[in-house]
């Protein structure tokens, strides 16, 4: 294989029935995993496929405003098929992602160990998304060899869920199943190559700034960033519970007249952040401007998708 041929993974998807937005069934090459996926109508249908009779890891998955951030609920079963059979589930969602194996070596303790890490990674990625479940899952304790192996187990799984669309984690998580360092090298000259730097002021305070650096198709909001110190009924809820918690943790302190960030959030979405940044509902395409030149960062964007310079000037 020469170093320019493309090089990539085969994503299987089933779908039951005609309509595109049913109960679907998705396997990765070279991976005894499977994932089971759908809309809420189609959970008791779900339950019916036989591999959920097995030891299981499971995402309960609420949707969000363009300004908002998704919450997630983290689960496990050692037989999905009875769990929920009445209902009464933990959060309202609108989409569920259940996996679990083809054979029978995904145990209960398994399925322990990947929940505690699943619900650690999403926790770390507080602006990509909001954990419902607030306490930590006991997990368990595996020997090197079974780590080993459900190590590879949740990077197939990350990658899985990236593939469907949920942007969830960092590029190195998101990454992490690549099958060779070429590949990963390969994907890191991809990624790298648009950076651009923005900025947004505090309502009637346009000298206190937060800057967002957007690069590998991502966004950070970039420690030392300015907060503003108040909030309106606009504010998202999950962005409100967000800044309570980094208010909680130290990850937000206060000043006279505003708070300062002190580490990088990720996000997945420019508005959350800048909703943040403001303490009220915002669209980010609009508030964030470029720090080079005052442009939108919706411009920006056009301008790039219609294949001019990155550092090209709005017309």
């Amino acid at each position: 294989m020469t170093s320019d041929e493309p090089v990539g993974r085969v994503v299987k998807i089933f779908i039951t029935g005609q309509d595109p937005r049913s109960l679907r069934t998705v396997e990765l090459d070279n991976w005894t995993g499977v994932a089971i996926t759908g809309q809420p109508e189609f959970f008791k249908k779900a339950l019916e496929a036989e591999v959920l009779s097995r030891s299981c890891v499971y995402l309960l998955i609420r949707s969000s405003a363009d300004d908002d951030l998704p919450e997630i609920y983290v689960g496990e079963s050692d037989d999905f098929s009875q769990r929920y059979l009445a209902g009464k589930f933990p959060i309202e969602f609108h989409t569920f992602l259940i996996f679990t194996s083809k054979d029978d070596n995904l145990t209960r303790a398994h399925v322990k160990w990947l929940e505690r890490e699943l619900w650690s990674i999403l926790k770390g990625n507080s602006g990509k998304v909001l954990v419902a479940n607030a306490n930590k899952p006991t997990g368990s304790n595996l020997p090197r060899a079974d780590i080993a192996t459900m190590r590879t187990y949740l990077s197939n799984t990350i990658y899985v869920l990236e593939a469907l669309g949920y942007d969830l984690f960092s590029v190195q998580e998101r990454t992490s199943a690549s099958p060779s360092p070429k590949q990963t090298d390969m994907q890191s000259d991809e990624t790298t190559s648009l950076r651009i730097d923005l900025y947004s002021a505090l309502p009637k305070r346009p000298n206190d700034r937060a800057f967002l650096r957007y690069e590998n198709s991502a966004y950070t909001l970039a420690a030392g960033s300015k907060i503003n110190a108040k909030i309106t009924d606009s504010l998202p809820a999950n962005v409100r519970k967000l800044r309570d918690q980094l208010i909680a943790d130290g990850s937000l302190v206060t000043h006279e007249g505003y708070l300062q960030l002190e580490r990088d959030i990720p996000f997945s979405k420019p508005s959350p952040a800048s909703a943040l940044v403001k303490g009220r509902s915002s669209t980010g395409y609009l508030d964030w401007v470029r720090e080079s030149d005052g442009v939108p960062l919706g411009a920006v964007l056009g301008i790039i998708a219609a294949g001019q310079p990155a550092d090209e000037p709005a017309q």
